[in-house]
């Protein structure tokens, strides 16, 4: 007598005995076997269209009880696409919650609900040598999601990223010597605005950066450069601060921009920048400094280039070297206590490029001192250094990028795992930060 076994846990049929004469039905025994042992695994994602810092909560249910799963994640095209994975194990109702279960393995570990997205890698080696041109391009990412049961998939969807929210209006700003782009959110006016500067790199800071993060959050925004494009100066030297006075000034004239409720955001030398400008323009109402300078640092990135900023047609002195340090009030600080707003600071104990926790910390002993009466936090992260910045994006090659000015490899210090961590609370902190601070009128 033939006898035939199903695993339930493997779904695989098994044939132990088998006379000539059961062969014919095997296959109907199969495919009932199938019906009814294989579950209608699927995804359950609340929205299949997010913002690219909004957690977007991955569950897959409908797998029989225990049944290891893995789950990948894929963006891209054949030039150039991102992928990552995690393997899992399903609880007792057949259900893997990304949110709150820890993978067995996969490209990342613990429980991390957006982890498959940070810690997705570069399938290609090489990026296309046109990658960055597109400074406008909003289109949405878009990843597959795949569940894999013993290799074979058993559920597929789709999610959509987007870099700004419905609404925004992006328009290019080249006026008065300004080059940059203006972020005009739905709804009535005025609103908060802030200038969004970039580091040193040079052009302008991307919708998936911080523009894109607080447009979609009912800020105005100008992301502004300021060198590295027609019509700037090619490299970080000798910079004009009256350059912002102009794009502060075209900003505030905007319809839909408060005047009285404009703030600067800026990482690394635009951190540096973001301080020296709430010093000399005390209309800024907050300023935002990732990874900051507590001094003013020499030009960029020429060996030859001694100055960075110019006021009034003079060169701000950088300091030469830790120790004799000078600035533009002849003091070995930037003078933050003369902003006339709120001060948020960002950094990474593990800072590879400079000492941005430290400087921090400088920063906030130099407020206190001089009993700075205005809200100021000092947000400093273990496990991240250089590359803090708007979440979920992917953190695998903080330490392999090259400066695209020098071709430099940087080293930006901290882990994939502690940068993505820490991109998140700080963004999370910052929306309430500015919120309460600017856009809120205190």
């Amino acid at each position: 007598m033939p006898s035939l076994k199903v695993n339930p846990q493997n779904r695989v049929a098994v044939v132990f005995v088998l006379s000539f004469a059961s062969v014919a039905s095997v296959p109907s025994l199969l495919a009932q076997a199938s019906q009814q042992d294989e579950p209608s695994a699927r995804f359950e994602i609340a929205s299949d269209a997010v913002l690219l810092d909004e957690t977007v909560p991955i569950v897959v249910t409908g797998v029989a009880p225990r049944t290891v799963v893995t789950i990948r994640a894929r963006n891209g095209g054949p030039d150039l696409s991102m992928a990552s994975s995690a393997t899992f194990a399903a609880d007792e109702k057949g259900r893997v919650d990304v949110t709150l279960m820890a993978p067995i393995s996969g490209s990342y570990k613990g429980v991390e609900p957006m982890g498959l997205f940070w810690s997705a890698s570069r399938e290609n080696a090489a990026r296309p040598s046109n990658a960055d041109d597109e400074r406008v391009d909003t289109s949405p990412a878009s990843w597959t999601l795949t569940a894999e049961v013993n290799g074979r998939t058993v559920a597929r969807t789709q999610v959509r990223r987007f870099a700004i929210s419905r609404g925004v209006k992006i328009t290019r700003v080249q006026d008065a010597g300004l080059v940059g782009e203006y972020y005009e959110p739905p709804g009535d006016g005025p609103h908060a605005a802030f200038i969004v500067l970039g580091g040193s790199g040079g052009g302008l800071e991307r919708p998936g950066g911080v523009p894109g993060g607080l447009a979609s959050r009912g800020y105005a925004v100008l992301s502004l450069a300021y060198f590295g494009m027609p019509g700037l100066p090619r490299s970080l030297s000798n910079i004009p601060l009256e350059y912002f006075g102009k794009a502060l000034a075209w900003l505030a004239r905007q319809p839909a921009v408060d005047a009285t409720r404009i703030g600067v955001v800026g990482a690394s030398r635009g951190a540096e920048l973001a301080l020296l400008l709430g010093v000399v323009y005390p209309t800024l109402r907050t300023v935002v400094a990732y990874m900051p300078s507590n001094v003013v640092v020499r030009g960029c990135c020429d060996p030859t280039t001694e100055v960075a900023w110019t006021l009034s047609g003079r060169p701000l002195a950088a300091a030469p070297a830790p120790g004799a340090r000078r600035s533009i009030s002849g003091d070995p600080e930037i003078p933050v206590e003369r902003i006339q707003g709120a001060v948020l600071l960002i950094s990474g104990r593990d800072d590879g490029v400079w000492p941005s926790s430290e400087m921090a910390d400088k920063i906030m002993d130099r407020l206190r001192t001089h009993g700075f009466t205005y809200p100021h936090v000092s947000l400093v992260y273990d496990h991240a250094g250089h590359a803090i910045g708007r979440p979920y994006m992917s953190t695998m090659e903080i330490n392999s990028r090259r400066h695209p000015l020098t071709g430099r490899t940087i080293h930006a210090g901290g882990t994939p795992a502690g940068t993505a961590r820490a991109s998140e609370d700080s963004w999370r902190q910052l929306l309430t930060f500015v919120n309460q601070n600017l856009r809120d009128g205190r």
